[in-house]
Formats: structure tokens, sequence, C-alpha cells
């Protein structure tokens, strides 16, 4: 099998520079010693990629508090455990989170990396956090954009009539700095007993069979007395 060199590879191999016969002899004598190669690192210097340029990811400084953090958000119960059985730990905490300024504004409209640092995670995470929340119709999430500038924080609302009922009976988010005297009450009853007719604590009044919260309360034996 003959190989044919093509026109361009002559030409290529004839704007070559000759070698140097005495460098070559010089080289192959061992006269001439030539110098090993030393690695040398490359460094990229940082430039500014513009306004849109891609941010830098997001890292916790202390891993272990972080995961301790987050741990710590999920088992306060943010929501019944029916809904947090559907969810990871991560999920949870995020809903604490969005449960903590809708119980004290209505919504949440916080950026996700805010939320992600409180919450001891990546803003990823929260994202899909947030994305899962929505899948099951829990939340709804308004997208604020604004053309040509950087979009508005979301705005998350909570829809979920079993979330909102367990906020509502839940403990409420301190509204007071920490060291005076009001605390937060946990209000387990929807009522007072004198909206819903109950009687006074050591006054009897008749059962009303019609009435399941007064059947209920008999049959615990408590807040009715002995019916007349």
């Amino acid at each position: 099998m003959t190989l044919t060199a093509s026109a361009e590879l002559l030409h290529l191999l004839a704007r070559k520079p000759a070698r140097d016969p005495m460098l070559v002899a010089g080289w192959e004598s061992g006269e001439i010693a030539t110098q090993a190669a030393k690695y040398r690192a490359i460094r990229h210097e940082p430039t500014f990629g513009g306004r849109f340029s891609r941010s830098r990811y997001q890292q916790t400084p202390d891993r272990r508090r972080s995961i301790e953090r987050r741990r710590t958000l999920a088992a306060t119960w943010p929501m019944p455990p029916a809904m947090c059985g559907k969810l990871t730990p991560c999920q949870v905490a995020y809903a604490k989170l969005v449960r903590d300024h809708v119980d004290t504004g209505g919504l949440c409209d916080r950026t996700l990396d805010e939320l992600a640092a409180r919450a001891g995670m990546c803003s990823k995470t929260a994202q899909r956090a947030q994305n899962r929340l929505a899948e099951l119709g829990w939340i709804t999430v308004e997208i604020r954009e604004r053309p040509g500038l950087k979009n508005l924080p979301n705005v998350v609302r909570i829809v979920s009539p079993e979330w909102l009922m367990w906020i509502s009976v839940g403990p409420k988010t301190r509204s007071t700095p920490i060291g005076g005297h009001q605390s937060p009450a946990t209000e387990n009853i929807l009522y007072s007993r004198g909206e819903k007719g109950l009687p006074e604590k050591g006054q009897a009044t008749r059962l009303n069979v019609d009435d399941p919260l007064h059947c209920a309360l008999a049959r615990l034996g408590r807040g009715i007395g002995a019916p007349t």
C-alpha cells in the first residue's frame, strides 16, 4: 500500500523551518542539555461577566450546624403530621419558614436565598421544596417578573384548608421582643364558652343532643355539668 502526500501537506512541510544540524549534533552527543519541563498552575483572573452572569454557588460555612438548624425547624410540626409525611426534612423546614411569615403577614415574600440560609440548605433545595408544595396544591407562588430587570421575590400564599386550620389553632408567633412579659399562647379552642353557648365552670346546663360538641364533651365528662 502506497501513501501519497497531498499538496497541502507538502506545502506545510516546505514552510516548516529546517533544523540546525549543529544543535541536533550537540543534543545527540550530550554536550547541549535541555531544560526539564516545569509544571505551572494556570491562574484564572476573576472577571466580571455582567449583571446577567451566573452567581456563585451558595455554600454553608458550617455544615454540621446547618443540618441541626434544618432538623430543628422540621421537628416543630409546622403542618399536620399527615402532610409532613409526604415531605422531606428540608421541605418541612422550608414550610416552617413560610408558615411563620404567613402567620404574621398573610404571605411570604422572602427570597429563596434568604429562606435557604435560614433553613440550612442551598437555594436550589429551597426552590425544589417550593415546587413540591405547589405541586401538592398547598401553596400558590406568584412570580413577579420585571422585563429588563432582576425579578422581585416570589410571593407565596398558603391555600390548603388543613394547613390554615393547623396554623389557626397552633401557637402564635412571638410579636414582642424577647424579654417582654407577653408570651404566645396556644389557642387550641376556636371559640369561647360564651360564643358557643357553653356554661361557665361550675354551672350546669341542659344537654343539647343536636350539638355534636355537647355530646363529645358529655362523653368525656368535661364542661357540661349535670343535665337538668
